[in-house]
């Protein structure tokens, strides 16, 4: 077990009584050599979909030819480790998946590293089953599921991952879709706050049954600076409300069930946008925080699918949502670009 860092010994310093912490839900450990992995990590990049994360890092290595990184990791029948590296072995995993063996899903992920592999594509790390991690020079790309729960839990392994590789100066960012509140469909909103249903800019979770709020906010020189990176994109500064559901926290009309009436709802969006908010979506609150609580440096940006004021159905088609997500992501990725360029030039300035 790695030596604590100062953050860990401050917020949790019972992690010190663990021989190896098993980071179970990205399939590493404090065993496995995560200063050697994530050491040099210090951009974060956390979007819903496992889709969406490769889409980034793929985007992300492409644009700035920074190296994948690939995890090696021993085979199960102890084989030599690492990817499938040539075409015959591939041959071999694809005749025995077409047999119907128990395993095929394995097959499938260990074909999928192949064909990854030979077109220069980002490979995941880790387990796959809950999030999908991907590594391109000092950034990260990772997947967190839908809503705060599911996201809560990969703040505090990939956090704890960072800490043990001792990775400093790393930033968090979370790219994703959202309902506007009174922007239109592909506007782009960097949150200056997380706030929670009931308009306050604070998270609600419960400790021992009780319940505690913590205070939700992003780093506004982060924020600030990724807005500047707008280029053309239509983008705009303003809250995001975050919520535990899609259908019924969130006003919509359109559920299996409906509790609101078309009065109720507008009334509350409309006052949700005097207060600011410009976005609905289901994680900036316990997003803001975490980081907050931590000391990460962090920012929300995520892209309307509709205006709410105007209603509850998105209907774009999927080439308009392909370029809508595409907006936050190539907004990130100037940023980073930006952030390495002025990293790169820092020496010559000394």
């Amino acid at each position: 077990m790695p030596e604590l860092s100062e953050k860990l010994a401050q917020t949790n310093p019972g992690l010190e009584g663990l021989d190896v912490d098993f980071l179970y839900h990205l399939g590493l450990s404090t065993a496995d050599d995560l200063k050697g992995m994530f050491g040099d990590v210090k951009h974060v990049a956390m979007m819903g979909s496992g889709m969406r994360a490769w889409d980034f890092a793929r985007k992300l290595h492409e644009e700035t030819g920074m190296p994948i990184q690939r995890l090696e990791k021993p085979r199960e029948d102890g084989s030599d480790p690492g990817p499938l590296y040539d075409l015959e072995q591939a041959q071999d995993e694809l005749s025995v998946a077409r047999l119907g063996f128990p395993d095929v899903r394995k097959r499938a992920d260990r074909l999928r590293e192949f064909i990854y592999t030979e077109s220069d594509l980002p490979t995941p790390i880790g387990k796959t089953e809950r999030f999908e991690m991907y590594k391109v020079g000092d950034t990260i790309a990772v997947s967190h599921g839908m809503g705060e729960p599911s996201h809560s839990i990969l703040l505090h392994e990939i956090t704890k991952m960072l800490e043990y590789a001792g990775a400093t100066g790393y930033q968090y960012y979370r790219l994703g879709t959202s309902g506007g509140i009174g922007v239109e469909g592909g506007t782009v909103v960097v949150a200056d706050k997380g706030y929670n249903p009931t308009g306050n800019p604070t998270y609600k979770l419960h400790v021992l049954g009780e319940e505690i709020e913590l205070p939700s906010g992003f780093d506004p020189t982060v924020a600030q600076e990724i807005l500047e990176c707008r280029d053309e994109v239509e983008a705009v500064m303003g809250g995001i409300l975050s919520s535990e559901d899609f259908y019924t926290v969130q006003a919509r009309l359109d559920g299996a069930f409906c509790m609101i009436t078309e009065e109720q709802k507008m009334d509350y969006l409309n006052r949700m946008h005097g207060k600011g908010i410009r976005a609905f979506e289901m994680e900036a609150a316990g997003f803001g925080a975490f980081c907050k609580k931590m000391g990460i440096p962090a920012a929300c940006v995520c892209v309307a699918l509709l205006n709410r004021l105007n209603g509850d159905q998105v209907t774009s088609t999927p080439s308009q949502l392909a370029a809508f997500s595409d907006n936050p992501q190539q907004m990130l990725i100037r940023y980073i670009k930006r952030k390495a360029a002025a990293a790169k030039a820092q020496p010559a300035l000394d």
